[in-house]
């Protein structure tokens, strides 16, 4: 007898039985990666512990907490630290789907691929922005300088005359 999958088979009993074996490790799998991917939920605190987030498998943020000095950061410096650890925790959480699905389907199966294409692309990693004291000791920062207005468009109905002169108000 041939099989589909190439080979002979002299004993057909023995043949389902494999198929069954090679199912049911197939299911477990399965189901280890199930369970795997249900637990893939990341808690990650900045290098200074000042934050601490956690992230479901999605990278949906489900914990939030800050520390009491946290307090003492100016709100942009604040808000990027935790935008940057969130960042961090997602990618975490997303490499170990990546892991969990190609033990499962193999790296270079279109599961793998299709979840690697629903991932943000990769932050390369950015120094610390450095501390801005002036907002604890009370001095304004300094406004980003003006920009220039572009100059406005010349129409074809502009004949040059000067309408600061003129009386509006029609008692000429």
């Amino acid at each position: 007898m041939t099989v589909p999958f190439g080979g002979q088979v002299r004993d057909p009993q023995e043949w389902m039985r494999e198929q069954e074996r090679r199912s049911a490790a197939l299911l477990a799998k399965a189901e280890q990666a199930k369970a795997d991917l249900e637990n893939n939920v990341v808690t990650l605190s900045s290098p200074d512990r000042l934050v601490t987030v956690t992230v479901n498998p999605g990278g949906g943020l489900t914990s939030l907490s800050l520390s009491p000095q946290a307090q003492e950061r100016p709100p942009a410096q604040l808000a990027s630290l935790i935008m940057s650890t969130y960042r961090k925790a997602t990618t975490r959480a997303a490499d170990r789907t990546l892991e969990i699905m190609a033990g499962l389907t193999g790296e270079d199966s279109d599961a793998v691929d299709f979840i690697k294409s629903t991932l943000p692309p990769r932050e390369e990693a950015q120094p610390a922005p450095e501390p801005d004291d002036s907002a604890r000791f009370g001095v304004p920062a300094e406004p980003p300088p003006a920009k220039p207005r572009p100059p406005r468009p010349v129409s074809d109905e502009d004949d040059g005359e000067d309408f600061q002169h003129v009386d509006w108000t029609g008692r000429s």
